[in-house]
Parts: C-alpha cells; sequence; structure tokens
C-alpha cells in the first residue's frame, strides 16, 4: 500500500511538472515591448497649403525605419511622389536642433513613437501658374516629423501610426499630416526575476517526483 501510495504520489507531481511546463511555455500577448525597426509597407502624404487647398495622396513604397539611428536619404525607401511633389524621407539630428534618432515601443494594442528627427527632402515644379513657364524643380528639405501614434496588432505585428505636423515660415504651407504602415520587429525582452524563480521552482518539483519514484520502487 505505501509503495502505491508513493507510486501515485510521484505520478501526481510528474503530471503537476508537465502540466506547468506547458503552460509556462504557452505564448501570451505582448503587453509592452521596445522597437527596433519599421517595416513599411506604405503610407499617406495630407498637406494644407491654406488657400491653395490640400495635396494629399497614398503611397505602397517598401522600406525600413531604423530605431536609434540616423539614415541619410534615401535609405528609408525610394523617393514616392504625391501630386507635383517627391519625398525621399530621412532622419537627421537637423543640426542646430540637436533631434534624437527615432523610437518607438508597444503597449498592449497601441503604439507610440518619437520621429521628431524625420525629414523630407521635397522636389517640386511649383504650383500651376505661380512659377513662369516652363515651371523648374524646385528642392527643399523640410523637417516633416512628430509624435506619432496608432495601433498594433501582436497577432501580426502590423502597425498603423500617424501624426501632424504643424509648419511655420514655409510659403502657403500650413500643416501636413502623415501615416506609415507596416511591420514592427520588437526587442527581445529579458526574462524578469519572477520568471527565473518560477522555472526553479520547476527543476525542483522535477527532482522531488524523481525522489518519490526511486522511494517506491
Amino acid at each position: 500500500m505505501m509503495k502505491t501510495n508513493a507510486y501515485r504520489a510521484a505520478k501526481g507531481s510528474v503530471t503537476a511538472l508537465l502540466l506547468a511546463s506547458v503552460l509556462w511555455y504557452v505564448p501570451t500577448t505582448v503587453e509592452a515591448a521596445v522597437v527596433t525597426q519599421l517595416d513599411i509597407t506604405g503610407g499617406s502624404i495630407d498637406l494644407n497649403f491654406g488657400p491653395l487647398g490640400n495635396l494629399a495622396g497614398s503611397f505602397t513604397e517598401s522600406g525600413q525605419l531604423v530605431m536609434n539611428q540616423f539614415q541619410p536619404a534615401p535609405d528609408i525607401f525610394n523617393p514616392v511622389t504625391v501630386g507635383h511633389l517627391s519625398f525621399s524621407l530621412f532622419t537627421s539630428s537637423g543640426g542646430p536642433l540637436n533631434l534624437s534618432a527615432p523610437t518607438a515601443q508597444i503597449s498592449g494594442a497601441a503604439m507610440t513613437a518619437d520621429l521628431q528627427s524625420l525629414f523630407a527632402s521635397v522636389t517640386s515644379i511649383g504650383w500651376t501658374g505661380l512659377l513662369t513657364s516652363p515651371p523648374s524643380p524646385v528642392t527643399t528639405s523640410l523637417n516633416v516629423g512628430g509624435s506619432a501614434a496608432g495601433s498594433f496588432d501582436a497577432s501580426t505585428n502590423a502597425f498603423d501610426i500617424s501624426w501632424t505636423r504643424p509648419f511655420a515660415g514655409v510659403p502657403f504651407l500650413t500643416s501636413g499630416t502623415f501615416s506609415l504602415q507596416g511591420t514592427a520587429q520588437l526587442a527581445a525582452v529579458p526574462l524578469p526575476a519572477a520568471a527565473w524563480l518560477f522555472g526553479s521552482g520547476l527543476i525542483g518539483l522535477g527532482s522531488l517526483a524523481r525522489r518519490k519514484m526511486k522511494a517506491a520502487a
């Protein structure tokens, strides 16, 4: 009888160990993580030129926006055209502006990103009637970045973020709204101390099961 009881106790311990191990490895929804790179698949641009109206459009150019570093044009993605404007995106400290490199993070189903250092090299042939004919291309650099926010899907790592940037000192241009879509790459999250403690408990439970099985033999 004692042997049977010991066997049952050992069997119960092994079952508990297997169940705990299964629960330990069941994937859970990402609650918070740091983003290392945005793999862009598209976006949109909506520029407000005051009395001249808006210029808006979407693009499907793919590219990568790397966090915590600056990327010269056209490293993020190839130039995109919206209306008569051609955009090449890059990130920069802005010289005396001393801007920080991009960062982003997720919290549950939300993503926030500091994209203050995002610039666009913009080439334009000008608004119809504003320049002499034929119009001459004009290229300028604009700081189009801002504090972006939007959604994040933990099952696919898909994101959709947007921000609005006010402009000052740019003729006719008053503001712009921008969006980016794609998938995010996340930094590995280190196991907290509680996880190591739980793992140690599993090891101890396994040792106890082995001892009980030897005693029952």
